[in-house]
């Protein structure tokens, strides 16, 4: 019989087993329905590269229904030359521990994101004002920074507070009769002002 995959297309027919054996064939399944969508990653020093495919891969997750160890077999099986090696290691260092989607994360980055670059990236956060861009640009260059520190805008209230102060004086100004609730709602008055 015919078993229903979920992520994969009706017209690969899973395999009828089950257990280990049907969870590691399902990986090749699902790498090949998200192929346009997410590339090999090869290692290497740029960490925005690594930033970026990482989010692309995070993002094609959450159009599947990958269980935590698929996630992680899926990326290892997305990972090409340096980074094939890198994760030959880690899985000598998790030796038996069953490896969670958080624990392979936290691996990647501390490999791939030094800390000089996120403390540089929390640098530039705390010091980003708007200037001469518009507050669209400024928007995607408060959350693409904002990623790196977490603990700063965990809070609604703090993210709104942290974008406000960055804004230009004069839509800062206009926004000060304005008492905004929600970051969503500050964003939206400062694209209006």
């Amino acid at each position: 019989h015919e078993l229903q995959t979920p992520g994969v297309p009706s017209s690969i027919p899973a395999p009828d087993t089950t257990g280990w054996v049907m969870d590691r064939a399902r990986i090749p399944l699902l790498a090949k329905s998200v192929k346009d969508r997410t590339t090999l990653f090869h290692g290497g020093a740029d960490p925005w590269a690594a930033r970026s495919w990482l989010k692309n891969l995070e993002g094609t997750f959450g159009y599947m229904k990958c269980t935590e160890e698929e996630e992680v077999e899926l990326a290892a099986y997305h990972l090409q030359d340096q980074a094939v090696t890198w994760w030959d290691m880690q899985k000598t260092i998790f030796g038996e521990q069953h490896v969670t989607w958080p624990m392979y994360r936290e691996a990647f980055e501390r490999q791939y994101f030094s800390v000089t670059f996120c403390l540089a990236r929390r640098q530039e956060f705390l010091n980003l004002k708007q200037g001469d861009r518009s507050v669209m640009e400024y928007n995607a260059e408060f959350s693409r920074l904002a990623e790196f520190c977490p603990h700063l805008v965990a809070q609604d209230y703090d993210r709104m507070h942290q974008f406000t102060q960055g804004l230009a004086a004069y839509i800062r100004l206009k926004m000060s009769e304005f008492p905004g609730s929600s970051y969503r709602e500050v964003l939206d008055w400062a694209l209006f002002i």
